[in-house]
């Protein structure tokens, strides 16, 4: 398009949010939209102060507030003049930068979540983006909107079964792929990768490509010894594919024979042996389910 062509339609879906676009000036300076802050935590009820500026030889066009990303993306505020209860310019204009920074009054449980401040180039068909990298918002008492969920501590499973690992990742976090790794550091295997490669014991419980998705959670058929581990449900940042930006807690994973009675009495794996006189009356067993030999009394 040429320059002083109007725009034949101006949307605002965020697909495109993320993508890093630079104004073509005469200058070889990428323009850019500034966020210092990478997180912020506040009260219910305080007033939340969220930062962005961007060079003042800026693309002509209006600059937005959004919360989140994709279908459920909200707008929180423009500075076209348009009255957006609770939230308020900062105007603290810096030399030779322009400030759009803005302060939300009143927070609530429900402003918690990741904020972008996003230029709009207009004169141009498709409307260019040019998005900040996020500001990401803990309203303390609803942190749990924020981390990666492993719900169960371990797990006990028979040889040749399968076992379902749990993990919900809310959609609050940036974006970026969620991987499956058995054990830590340098050294830990990669399990499952909801986007590429082939993982034949493994399977995803939810539809990971379902808008607003949370569930990653996955089965593993067919178990053997060599399963046993702690298992990770570990969330990276998109376009980053070796920063880790959190893990879950983990999920330990007990593998036994087919039979052994760990799996009938998983309440007695704290003890090496077990004398189940209450339920066998002629001998006692281990976890192995070999036969130990009584005391004489």
């Amino acid at each position: 398009a040429h320059a002083g062509a109007r725009p034949t339609h101006a949307h605002h879906e965020v697909a495109a949010l993320m993508i890093p676009r630079f104004f073509p000036g005469t200058s070889d300076e990428e323009f850019q939209v500034n966020q210092p802050q990478t997180l912020v935590s506040v009260n219910p009820g305080d007033v939340l102060t969220l930062a962005c500026n961007m060079s003042a030889l800026s693309p002509e066009g209006p600059v937005l507030w959004f919360k989140s990303t994709g279908p459920g993306q909200q707008l929180i505020y423009s500075f076209n003049g348009s009255h957006f209860p609770r939230v308020t310019p900062v105007e603290n204009t810096m030399v030779d930068q322009t400030d759009y920074s803005i302060r939300i009054r009143d927070v609530l449980p429900e402003d918690a979540g990741t904020y972008y401040c996003v230029k709009l180039r207009v004169g141009h068909p498709d409307m260019e983006f040019f998005s900040g990298p996020g500001t990401i918002v803990y309203v303390n008492g609803a942190t749990h909107m924020f981390h990666v969920q492993q719900t169960e501590m371990s797990q006990t499973v028979s040889t040749g079964e399968s076992i379902i690992l749990s993990c919900s990742v809310p959609d609050t976090l940036p974006n970026g792929p969620v991987l499956w790794f058995k054990g830590t550091g340098p050294n830990r295997k990669l399990i499952y990768n909801f986007k590429q490669g082939h993982f034949p014991r493994v399977k995803e419980i939810g539809d990971t490509n379902k808008p607003g998705n949370t569930d990653f959670s996955i089965r593993i058929h067919e178990i053997s010894l060599a399963d046993a581990g702690t298992y990770y449900c570990v969330k990276f940042i998109k376009g980053k594919a070796t920063e880790e930006y959190q893990s879950g807690q983990g999920t330990q994973v007990l593998a036994e024979k087919s039979g052994n009675l760990k799996q009938f009495f998983p309440f007695l794996a704290g003890n090496k042996q077990l004398c189940c006189s209450r339920f066998f009356k002629q001998a006692s067993y281990d976890y192995e389910g070999n036969k130990v030999e009584k005391k004489s009394r």
